[in-house]
């Protein structure tokens, strides 16, 4: 897990990740939390938002119109690598959150070396928009991804 949370800095994972769990949990935040599951195993967890319940993050990726974003995690390393996550985020995003939030967009940030995570987001069909910076992040800058409603529905994914 530490890997995949490479622009947190060190001393505040799991502590810090841990304590927005909750706080989304007891309806403290407008994060909605999915355990992600395969047969049965839960494997990852997937978390949706609207951008703008998030001013400071719509300040830095400053994209100008209502989107939701999303950030997920496979956790089992034998099932990273597989095409578990594009088939999954395109899913999610028809299933649960586009109808959830009622917007037409989604954003996604990755650091800029989550090589990984870049290459399933585009097979998933989100495409570069720009870089930002997170300053408070280990590593600062930060590739937007996006990915619109009728993108997915069109059936190019």
């Amino acid at each position: 897990m530490r890997r995949w949370y490479d622009d947190v800095p060190t001393q505040a994972y799991p502590d810090d990740s841990i304590a927005d769990d909750v706080r989304a949990i007891r309806g403290e935040d407008p994060t909605d939390l999915y355990v992600i599951q395969l047969d049965g195993r839960p494997i990852g967890e997937i978390q949706s938002y609207r951008i703008d319940d998030h001013p400071e993050y719509a300040a830095m990726v400053a994209i100008g119109r209502a989107a939701l974003g999303i950030d997920l995690f496979i956790g089992e390393p034998e099932l990273i690598g597989h095409g578990h996550g594009p088939a999954l985020i395109r899913a999610f995003l028809r299933e649960v959150a586009f109808p959830r939030y009622g917007v037409d967009l989604c954003v996604i940030g990755p650091s800029r070396s989550n090589a990984a995570a870049i290459r399933a987001y585009e097979k998933a069909g989100f495409r570069f928009v720009k870089n930002y910076l997170e300053p408070d992040s280990r590593e600062p800058e930060h590739y937007l991804m996006e990915l619109t409603r009728a993108e997915l529905d069109a059936g190019k994914l």
